[in-house]
């Protein structure tokens, strides 16, 4: 039986994933981030899926990170209670850790909707999404230097990639909190949009992703994540490949030829 804890709604190709758990700020246990994963897998591999969002319910949080307190079995007390043994917990994490690599990896844009309060690992799965927009009443931190934690959910390499080093440590280290406007002069959100707005603002973003060319996207993701790794000679390689492959597309014949007729092209992904 699918669980509540992660809900899809789909439309005009955008598919919005959101955290359930709004009387708990939407608060991560086992249950829901084994769900977030199931659920990003599918939209990944939906070809009718063009761009994903990934938000929590209600308008108080995005989600606040770990569910620490009781009732329930909250997904830090479990995999560090000790219960199972070291190797089993690390495996566990490892494999919750998997929806930041879907929302890094997968061949399509995913958004951050984070339309409240964002911590710990929550706020690392932000960064591992292609764009980030926030409320105007979002307050993020890291928050594992407040609880004696060091990091998870990739936060650690995504928030380097972002901001660069000496303010990831900043952030990391202190465990601060920081609002909606500074994350934008930061350069960690694309944008903030008014709370009573957020929510049609952002559709209007992921729509105009959802109308964007697919395959072109697709190497376009690759190739950026490739240049966080590679030499600048290897990247170059590989843009030479993908730009012959997108050229022989539907998508980039017809879009052409919109062009030149002063039209809005249609991309149909092929």
């Amino acid at each position: 039986m699918a669980s509540d804890t992660v809900l899809v709604e789909r439309e005009a190709g955008v598919a919005t994933v959101v955290l359930n758990r709004p009387d708990r700020m939407n608060s991560l246990t086992d249950e829901l981030m084994v769900a977030l994963a199931e659920r990003l897998r599918e939209v990944a591999a939906d070809d009718a899926v063009r761009c994903v969002v990934l938000t929590g319910a209600g308008d108080r949080a995005f989600s606040a990170g770990a569910d620490l307190a009781p009732p329930g079995r909250g997904a830090a007390e479990s995999v560090v209670s000790g219960a199972e043994g070291l190797e089993p917990s690390i495996d566990r994490l490892k494999r919750y850790q998997e929806s930041s690599w879907l929302l890094h990896t997968m061949p399509k844009p995913t958004l951050a909707a984070i339309n409240g309060a964002a911590a710990g690992a929550s706020l690392s799965m932000t960064a591992a999404c292609d764009f980030r927009y926030a409320a105007d009443n979002a307050v993020m931190t890291t928050a594992f230097a407040n609880i004696g934690f060091s990091g998870d959910f990739g936060g650690s390499w995504f928030m380097t990639a972002i901001l660069g080093t000496a303010k990831a440590r900043d952030l990391y280290f202190t465990g601060r909190r920081f609002d909606a406007d500074e994350a934008l002069r930061l350069g960690f959100v694309h944008g903030v949009f008014a709370r009573e707005a957020f929510q049609k603002e952002v559709s209007a973003v992921a729509r105009r992703l959802a109308e964007g060319p697919p395959i072109a996207y697709r190497y376009m993701k690759r190739n950026l994540n490739l240049a966080l790794q590679l030499h600048a000679r290897d990247v170059l390689d590989f843009e030479a490949e993908a730009m012959m492959r997108t050229g022989r597309t539907e998508d980039f014949r017809d879009a052409t030829q919109a062009f030149l007729a002063k039209k809005k092209p249609v991309f149909r992904g092929r």
